[in-house]
């Protein structure tokens, strides 16, 4: 080790390995994984309460689609949810991944307020039942 202290000098760190998940860190993910979905599904909720009259760029209900989607990808982001989520085939998290990217960085303007609001109504609704789903199934497993 060379960090500037003698050889014979005590080590004042040192990095121990990561193991295989406990249950504590399990308990945990799965705390946050349901957290997450919770407030995916309030984003969503404030989104559609208006119907699609209500969904128009630069209102609430927009942004709160917008939050849904990037709320959504963010599931994807670490690995920490993985086992929950059960098997997400790569084509959705791509969907996901491209939409939120649209309105995280493409702006309003790139946006398909179409395919947005489809999206947030008959795509991804499905998704979030069965992340729930398999949430309380990796619970009954264990």
């Amino acid at each position: 080790m060379t960090d500037g202290a003698p050889p014979d000098s005590p080590r004042r760190f040192e990095r121990i390995p990561r193991t295989e998940r406990d249950e504590s860190s399990t308990n945990i993910a799965r705390a946050k994984l349901a957290d997450r979905l919770e407030a995916i599904e309030a984003f969503l909720g404030h989104a559609v309460a208006g119907g699609r009259a209500g969904f128009t760029r630069n209102s609430p209900a927009y942004a709160s689609g917008s939050m849904v989607v990037i709320r959504a990808a963010a599931l994807f982001e670490l690995r920490e949810f993985d086992a929950l989520l059960g098997d997400v085939p790569s084509d959705v998290i791509d969907a996901i991944r491209t939409i939120r990217n649209i309105a995280a960085h493409g702006g309003y303007r790139a946006m398909n307020d179409d395919v947005f609001w489809t999206t947030l109504t008959v795509h991804l609704p499905p998704h979030l039942e069965q992340w729930r789903a398999s949430l309380g199934q990796a619970h009954a497993r264990e």
